[in-house]
């Protein structure tokens, strides 16, 4: 995961760093650039989603912010927990 440290200065962010830094998933011991690449397809999936059903960006943005809360913090869901298809490597 890229140094959560660059987003001290935002007044109002989505996620704090320590959120972004420990992920319910990580936690789970989920690599970090697994569940980046995760969130991100599942992000693109949500706009392709909503641009095909003519939905206004505040919707679409509004929904992706939704699912991104949900999987942040140690508190959030985890890919593991919730049966992402996500398989660990012994």
């Amino acid at each position: 995961m890229a140094p959560v440290s660059g987003l001290s200065h935002l007044s109002n962010p989505l996620a704090t760093p320590k959120q972004l830094a420990n992920s319910a998933s990580q936690l789970d011991g989920i690599p970090a650039e697994l569940e980046d690449s995760i969130r991100y397809a599942s992000q693109r999936l949500i706009q392709a989603a909503g641009v095909s059903l003519r939905l206004p960006q505040d919707v679409i943005a509004q929904a992706q912010v939704i699912f991104t809360r949900f999987w942040l913090g140690p508190d959030g869901g985890s890919l593991l927990r919730f049966d992402s298809k996500v398989t660990q490597s012994s």
